[in-house]
This record gives C-alpha cells, structure tokens and sequence, in this order.
C-alpha cells in the first residue's frame, strides 16, 4: 500500500470474526430500533458477551499498519484497552483516553491513512460522536473527521507515541453497537410526581450498572435545565466504587448528602430516578439506596419499592385513547385503536361537545380532554380558539405560523416569525381568554426558521425543527424550564437528533424516546421516518404523498395520512389503507 491510498480490510487480523459476525448480526449501520438496550451485570443470567480478539502488532508493520491495527483493536475495552496499547509507546498508553468520546465512521472501507513515517493522518466520513457523557450526536450531512498520529520506532518496531488528547475512540457501526446500549438516565418533573428521560449511550457488559448510578448522580444536563430537577443532592457521589447486585437487587451505597440534605420529597424523587434507571439493566428487579450501612428510609413506603407506583409516581402514559376524525366542519370524537382495527372494537369515549369550525382553520390541535382547540388559517398568518366558554381570534402576532399543538397540561404551542421577522416560539396559556395574544418564550439561541414544534408527551420537552437558509432541517429537543408554578419561562439551548432533512411536512412525538416525522433528505424521496432520541434514523416504507405522521401508540402504532386524505396504519414492514378523512387529530399533541 503507498502512502496516500486507502487501507484494505482487516478481517484477516481478527481472530473469531466470522463467528462473532455471524451471532451478532450484519454490521449495516447503528442500531435503528428504539428500545433501550440492556447489557451485563453481576447477577445477570442470560447475558453471554461475545469477545473478538485481536492479533498484536506484526513484526516489520508499517506505520500505517500499526495506526490501522491500533484502530481495529480499541474496538475491544478487555483489560482497559490492552489489545490497543500493544500499539503504543508506553508514555502514549497512559495519556490515552479512550473514554473521552468516541467517533462512530460510516464503514471500515471509507476510512483512509495517509502519510508514513512519524506522522500518519487518518480521515472517515463520520456517522455520529459521542462524548464522554455518553452524549449522541448525529453528524451533519458531509461530516468528515481527521486526525493525525505520531509514530516513533521501538526496537526497531513502530508504534504511535502522540495522540490528540481528544481523540478517544474511532469504532465502525458494527463495533458501537456491539460495544455501546442505549439507556435512560431519569430526572423529575418540577411540578408533579413525574419523570423525564435522557436518553445515553453506555458501555454493556459487567459494570454497567456501576456507570448508570454514577451517571444518575450527576446535574441534570444542560439541554434540560429548568425542565426536570434531580433528587440527589450536590456532591452526592456512590461511597464504594461498585453497585453489585445481590438477589435481582441493585446495592446503591451513597454518600450522606442525600440523608442529611435532601428534603423528603427530593429522598421519593431520588429512589424513582434510581429505580427507573437501573432497572434497565438486566436481572435487576428493585433497587436498594443505603447510607453509611442502613436503608435510606421514606415516609409511607415499606420495604423496598419494587414499581413507580410504590413511590408515588405516574407510570408512562398509555396510547392516546381518544382521535377526532373532521369532516368538512364536523368534529367527532372515536375510540383511536377500535377506529383502526374495526368499527365492532371501539369503545365509548366521553367527550364533550365539539364545536363546527370554519374550513378556514386548518392543522387543528385538540386539547388531551377534548375542551379547547387552536386552528391556523390557510395564510399561516392568524389562529383561531375555542375553549368551554369561548371562541374567536387574538390579534396578529406573527406569520408563518406552524401547526399549533397542546401539551398534557393544556397549554398550547405554535412558532412563526415575528413582525420584525424574527423566529419565534409561543405558548398559549390554557385558562387565560381565547382573544389574549400568545408568550414570547425565551429563547436566545433561536436563528433559524422554525417549521415545526411539538411538546413531547410528558410535556417538559419541546422537539422543534429549524430549517436553514439552504432549505436543510435539523430537529432539535429543548427543555421547557418553568417557574414553581410551571408556567413556561424559556427553552434551554438543545440537543440536535436529526439533520440533513429536507420538505419536512409533518412531525409528531411517537413516544418517551422517539420522534417520527415526514421528510426527504438530498437524494431520497419524501417518507415516514422515525428519529430515536440519541440515535439513528430509521427510515419507514414510503407512503405516497404522505402528508401527516401520528401515532395509536408508540412505533408499532404508527399512523400516517396522505395528502388525498387516505389514512394508512402499519402492518409488519409496510402499511394498509385504512379509511379516508378530511383531517385526523390525537388530541393533546
């Protein structure tokens, strides 16, 4: 190979490749689906890890021989790392991080060396990074990474002696998704007795459950601030390095901030997080949180808790049970699930009389119990309301408005730009009269047009697509911080799930960890597409002139309308005609 051309395949350096490849599956991409992964733990029964080894490095190896077999043997952590280290000089091994981030490239083909000698330069077109939070962000369309490793001779044997202190780990999708799950890290509603997730990559494998209580411990992230608090006290940190677990339960033993300084209810929303949290990993049943040797006690709970219920939190919210079907100006509300599977399975909803609305307003948005409503005109430049005890329209307060939407609690959502043509968000508050003109959030960050917003079901998070001079959208989540009564007060700077995408005509929130959205990219035609939170797309079979995207409930129940007003709910990988409306709302979103 010369000095400039791509490096060629290295299975033949592994040894139990073809094995390995085989039990685990294809290596085409990140895992797409979007439950949460679960991994190894002490006391796990059923988890058996598959190892890949690596040969050390070859006598006479090239410098870019070494850099390649380096790369291919931090795709095992056994040992910290000690098949990569072979490759380094002794001074490089100990400044190597290989926890500070990982960067996961598209495909062992693409990636390229170039250079000999001392200085070896790497290059691959980037499918998405993590930090060394566990943090997944998607690259941009085109992203490329590159770096450049130093090399000195050893006895006569190259090997790297300079890495970039950031530079981490560079794994394939097949090697990340061997290595990494995706988990949960749970964080209170400042306000009620809820949860709010974030969702982070974690290594599998013995000591997972070890990562996520120290991951749990820490602030809530920034993209969240305001939105979700924690119930564990600053400083709190676990007191022995290890959380075995002994009989399905999980031994947390924590420092005494959370006795001393922890108010009752901080001590409730502590255990939930904990105990939603590691039940993620596999074998664990409750969670037990003790201080300096001796339980951590609640008031009104006996034993170890062993459901959310237990400590007096909501469980996840179920499917949507009600829809409501427009026809013409008619409104009418129907059984969601019984409506898709046939008329005989409906059952009754208890719903309130609903108003006619003018064929002026369009996109409606229907509060969860059925109450009030917000539509947009055909200029996107007003909104129409209707409440128990009102209707009509506030003054002009923008243009180019977006689909409005309502949150669980019944305050009401939509973004525009302003008069001044500025980007903005709004949210309308539910008790206050129809004809009052929408808030101003806070949110300094906002520079791009925003064409679409939709609270996530528990209501504290906000996914927003923003879309660029050059026509390309990004979705973003933002936490919606609120005052102590929970009225909104600003969106926190968010995290970007998706980019690239282009003609985005709808997007909707398929549950907890998922957004689902119509949209194209550069080259690809217009189609449902699920957008998991911290992880890859997963396009769905195209629906032609595919208009709108909701749910029944979670993925499986993904619905999705045409623009001819054919309704096509998904059956196994493809979808089935289902009825035609004039316009399908799932009330409260």
């Amino acid at each position: 190979m010369n000095g400039h051309g791509r490096r060629g395949r290295r299975v033949s350096r592994v040894i139990g490749w073809t094995l390995a490849a085989s039990l685990l599956g294809a290596c085409g991409g990140l895992p797409s689906s979007s439950p949460v992964g679960r991994g190894l733990e002490v006391g796990a029964n059923d988890y058996a890890p598959i190892r890949l080894q690596f040969d050390p490095p070859a006598p006479g190896a090239s410098p870019q021989q070494i850099v390649d077999g380096f790369l291919l043997a931090s795709s095992s952590d056994d040992d910290d790392y000690s098949a990569a280290r072979l490759f380094l000089t002794g001074a490089a091994s100990s400044a190597w991080t290989p926890r500070s981030g990982v960067t996961v490239y598209s495909d062992s083909n693409d990636l390229t060396l170039e250079g000999d000698g001392e200085k070896v330069s790497v290059r691959a077109p980037v499918r998405a990074r993590l930090d060394s939070s566990g943090r997944y962000y998607v690259a941009s369309p085109g992203e490329v990474a590159t770096s450049t490793l130093g090399l000195t001779q050893v006895a006569g044997e190259w090997r790297i002696s300079e890495l970039p202190d950031d530079f981490g780990l560079w794994l394939t999708p097949f090697h990340f998704g061997r290595a990494y799950g995706r988990f949960a890290l749970t964080y209170a509603d400042p306000v009620d007795r809820s949860l709010i997730s974030d969702y982070r990559w974690f290594r599998q494998g013995q000591g997972l459950a070890t990562s996520l209580a120290k991951a749990q411990l820490a602030d809530v992230p920034p993209y969240l601030q305001g939105a979700a608090v924690t119930g564990f006290p600053p400083k709190s940190r676990l007191v022995v390095d290890s959380v075995p677990i002994v009989e399905n339960v999980a031994q947390v033993e924590l420092s005494t901030e959370i006795r001393d300084v922890a108010t009752v209810e901080q001590r409730r929303s502590a255990w939930a997080q904990m105990f939603r949290t590691l039940r993620q990993v596999q074998g664990v049943t409750a969670v037990s949180l003790s201080v300096e040797g001796g339980r951590l006690s609640l008031v009104g709970v006996d034993g170890l808790p062993t459901s959310l219920a237990a400590l007096g939190f909501a469980q996840p919210e179920a499917a949507p049970r009600a829809i409501v079907l427009r026809t013409g100006t008619r409104l009418s509300a129907a059984d969601f699930t019984g409506w898709l599977t046939g008329g005989e399975n409906q059952r009754a909803v208890d719903a309130p009389p609903l108003p006619e609305v003018p064929l002026r307003w369009e996109r409606l948005a229907i509060s969860q119990d059925l109450g009030s409503g917000i539509g947009v005109d055909k200029a996107r430049a007003s909104i129409y309301r209707w409440t128990p005890r009102d209707s009509g329209s506030p003054p002009t307060f923008g243009s180019s408005l977006t689909e409005p939407a309502f949150d669980r609690r019944g305050q009401g959502w939509i973004a525009g730009v302003d008069g001044a043509g500025r980007p903005r968000i709004w949210y309308i508050q539910a008790d206050l009269p129809v004809r009052t003109a929408p808030e101003v959030i806070e949110a300094p960050w906002l520079d791009q047009r925003v064409t679409a917003v939709k609270p996530a079901p528990g209501g504290r998070r906000l996914a927003i697509a923003l879309t660029d001079g050059a026509g390309q959208t990004s979705v973003y989540v933002s936490g919606i911080a609120v005052e102590q009564g929970g009225t909104p007060v600003a969106l926190q700077k968010p995290w970007r799930i998706a980019a690239g995408l282009t003609d985005v005509r709808d997007l909707s929130w398929v549950d907890d960890s998922a957004v689902a959205v119509v949209a194209g990219r550069k080259g690809a035609k217009v189609a449902p597409r699920i957008l998991p939170l911290g992880e890859q797309e997963a396009p769905l079979a195209e629906v032609n002139g595919a208009a709108q995207i909701v749910t029944s409930g979670g993925e499986r129940g993904v619905v999705v309308v045409s623009e001819d007003g054919a309704v096509w709910r998904r059956i196994g990988g493809g979808w089935h005609r289902h009825d035609e409306v004039g316009e399908l709302i799932v009330p409260g979103s």
